[in-house]
């Protein structure tokens, strides 16, 4: 029978294999990628869009470097604290998992911009650079578990490839999305090789490739952990950072000349991140209980 990339044979449900596969979704470490799953991935990268830039600030522009210094001592060392109690856990916790991403989502910033400020390479030239150390990250992950698996990570190896890979990705997109909204002249960050479109632009065209992805894998149903669902997913995935950065961007500076700012931004975000985080809480119990909506498609 013809396999994925997950490297293990497929068989038709039966109720001995059904209480297999229920026990085995306990001890899951990543959630059901869902519509909702989406949703919650990209307003946790607009919410660490903008309390980074509003932790940055918070001493004031002329002290930018002190308040960059604060923001990643506090968002690292947060991030730490949330991944160790990830990896702590017996199964998929919403509050560990997605607190990780939007942690990762303030500091992972720096990470990127950190390289292009050090070394004076331009935006094209670190998105070329973190999408080749993502590739080496997949090849690493699949050469070390023969498995790269989206859907079920069930012990430490796999889980360290998988967070990995989330923290290569967050860099790819950062630097990616940088790249086309930054204009060649003119402006406060202005970069060669900037593709000049701004950040509502960005956000919009990125927005239209992103949802075709998304259409793809929930009307298409690719199967599952073949090549193109794994790569659509995580195409997906690294337009989530751009496409949230971009928006959160655009409302925090430009929207109506930004009457919003950094810390409203962070408020809204905020809100509407522990709404989500309670949807995904709920919807965890229910899986638990074997409890499956037609709302709970798989995207």
């Amino acid at each position: 029978m013809e396999r994925g990339l997950l490297n293990k044979s497929q068989y038709n449900e039966t109720p001995e294999t059904s209480n297999r596969q229920k026990v085995g979704s306990l001890l899951n470490k990543v959630p059901a990628i869902t519509l909702m799953f989406w949703v919650t991935k990209l307003v946790s990268t607009a919410l660490g869009e903008s309390v980074s830039d509003f932790s940055t600030q918070i001493f004031g522009m002329q002290n930018q470097g002190l308040g960059e210094l604060f923001t990643v001592a506090w968002s690292l060392g947060l991030f730490a604290i949330m991944l160790t109690l990830q990896f702590r856990s017996k199964k998929y916790n919403p509050f560990y998992y997605w607190t990780s991403v939007a942690l990762l989502a303030v500091f992972g910033t720096f990470s990127a911009d950190t390289l292009k400020a050090l070394t004076g390479l331009h935006y094209l030239e670190t998105t070329i650079i973190f999408l080749v150390l993502t590739i080496v990250g997949f090849v690493g992950w699949y050469l070390t578990t023969h498995d790269l698996s989206i859907h079920r990570i069930t012990n430490h190896r796999q889980e360290a490839f998988y967070w990995i890979t989330v923290a290569f990705t967050f860099m790819l997109g950062t630097a990616a999305g940088d790249w086309f909204a930054t204009y060649r002249t003119g402006g406060y960050n202005v970069d060669p090789t900037g593709l000049g479109l701004g950040f509502l632009n960005t956000g919009i065209i990125l927005t239209v490739v992103f949802l075709a992805l998304v259409g793809y894998r929930l009307f298409a149903k690719p199967r599952e952990n073949s090549g193109i669902e794994i790569f659509t997913f995580w195409a997906a995935y690294v337009l989530t950072r751009p496409i949230g950065a971009s928006f959160a961007d655009y409302l925090g500076y430009d929207f109506m000349k930004g009457v919003l700012g950094n810390n409203w931004m962070s408020v809204i975000g905020l809100i509407v991140f522990a709404l989500t985080l309670v949807y995904m809480y709920r919807d965890n119990k229910r899986r638990d209980n074997g409890i499956i909506s037609q709302d709970d498609k798989a995207a």
